[in-house]
């Protein structure tokens, strides 16, 4: 059983919205990508992309605009990007191809299959309470990093073995689950080991991150705490 958190996602769907902003945002991503590069935006936003340099003087001959115009604007959307773009070491996980990237000043050094939540909703009988399984998506920090960690089994665990809670504490810890490391990034979520390697790379778990021992051990000897999670 995989360590994740006890969190009580909103079921209600928020009231429909507007399409506008979203057309607008991928309006404006479309004008930079086809401007200045695709590769070279998103590696300049820390995506996990290799980069590929702007050719002002290409661009002008497809386009017909002015060579040195473009290289003006190029360098200006550069500076742009470098206020924005996260520095120094900071963790990216594209929840869609499970995929977990640690990546230090827009370079990646290491890149591991990982495992997310599966989106799942379990439904107590008892009382109707209900959870869903879904990875966060945003911005997160590692708030703490523990060896050896002990998981604190909750409600939720028991209810999807058809099992009941229960009432002794003793009886919530499992020192197996988590495997030799974790690292917390809030709301009870965590990075951390599994039993069950042979499901990385598939959206198996509670909302939880997990990694292979190597990965996970890399991961926790150079992701100090405060290291920014970027989750997507």
């Amino acid at each position: 059983m995989a360590a994740d958190p006890e969190v009580l996602t909103p079921l209600e769907q928020p009231p429909p919205r507007s399409r506008w902003p979203l057309a607008l945002a991928l309006s404006l991503a479309a004008m930079l990508l086809v401007g200045f590069g695709s590769a070279a935006v998103l590696a300049r936003l820390g995506r996990p992309f290799v980069a590929t340099p702007f050719d002002a003087t290409a661009s002008a001959g497809a386009t017909g605009a002015d060579p040195a115009n473009l290289r003006k604007h190029a360098v200006q959307a550069e500076k742009e990007l470098e206020k924005v773009y996260p520095k120094g070491v900071y963790i990216v996980v594209d929840a869609y191809r499970n995929r977990l990237h640690l990546v230090k000043n827009g370079q990646i050094i290491r890149s591991a299959v990982c495992s997310t939540g599966t989106g799942i909703l379990l439904k107590d009988p008892r009382n109707g309470k209900q959870w869903v399984f879904d990875t966060p998506l945003g911005e997160r920090v590692v708030e703490r990093k523990v060896k050896h960690p002990v998981w604190a089994k909750p409600d939720w665990a028991f209810v999807e073995e058809g099992l009941l809670p229960p009432t002794d504490p003793n009886e919530r810890f499992d020192d197996v689950s988590l495997g030799d490391y974790a690292l917390y990034i809030g709301d009870g979520y965590i990075i951390h080991g599994t039993l069950f390697k042979s499901l990385l790379g598939r959206r198996v778990t509670h909302g939880c991150i997990r990694l292979g021992d190597e990965d996970l051990e890399f991961l926790y000897r150079h992701a100090p705490i405060g290291t920014r999670v970027y989750l997507y």
